[in-house]
C-alpha cells in the first residue's frame, strides 16, 4: 500500500466512497467529481502507477470489469453510449497516479469534451502516416527486445 495514494487508502478502507463492485483484483465506485451521473472508476487492488505498470492479466480483468458494469450503468442512467477512458501518467492528465479506469455515461445530446478527431486536426498524409507506422514498429521490438530508448531521445524525435 502506497500511503500517499488516495485509491490505496480507498482500498484499505480508510476512506469512504460508495462500492458499485469489487472482487479480490479490483474496486469499482462513484467517482466523487463526477464527469456526469454514474461515472464510475474501476480500480486495481493492487497500486500500479498507471496502465503500462499494470500486469496484463490485470488490465484484462479491470477491461472485463468495467465491461460487467458498464451495461449496468448504460441500464441504470438510460445512457446510450458509455466511455471508457484511461489517463496515463500526469502529462495525459492523470491525477491519481494509481491504474484506473473510469466509466463515463454519456446521454443523448450531452457534449463529451474528449471527441475524436479533434476539429482542427489536419489529416496526415499517407506517407507520413506510414513513416509513422514502421517508427512505432520498430520501437515496439526494441522495447520487446530491452533496448527501450531513453525519454530524452524519445521526446527528440528520433527515429528508431
Amino acid at each position: 500500500m502506497n500511503e500517499q495514494c488516495v485509491f490505496c487508502r480507498i482500498i484499505a478502507g480508510e476512506e469512504t466512497v460508495s462500492i458499485v463492485h469489487e472482487d479480490d483484483r479490483v474496486v469499482a465506485f462513484m467517482d466523487i467529481q463526477p464527469y456526469s451521473p454514474g461515472h464510475t472508476l474501476v480500480v486495481s487492488r493492487q497500486h500500479h502507477g498507471d496502465l503500462f505498470d499494470a500486469p496484463d492479466d490485470l488490465a484484462a480483468h479491470c477491461l472485463a470489469v468495467a465491461r460487467r458494469i458498464g451495461a449496468g450503468i448504460k441500464h441504470a442512467t438510460g445512457a446510450p453510449a458509455l466511455n471508457v477512458f484511461s489517463a496515463n501518467g500526469a502529462a495525459g492528465g492523470q491525477d491519481v497516479p494509481h491504474f484506473h479506469l473510469h466509466l463515463i455515461p454519456v446521454r443523448e445530446g450531452e457534449r463529451f469534451d474528449l471527441q475524436l478527431p479533434k476539429s482542427d486536426s489536419p489529416v496526415p498524409s499517407r506517407s507520413g502516416l506510414d513513416v509513422m507506422a514502421a517508427r512505432i514498429g520498430r520501437a515496439v521490438h526494441e522495447v520487446e527486445n530491452g533496448n527501450e530508448p531513453g525519454p530524452a531521445k524519445a521526446a527528440a524525435g528520433t527515429v528508431v
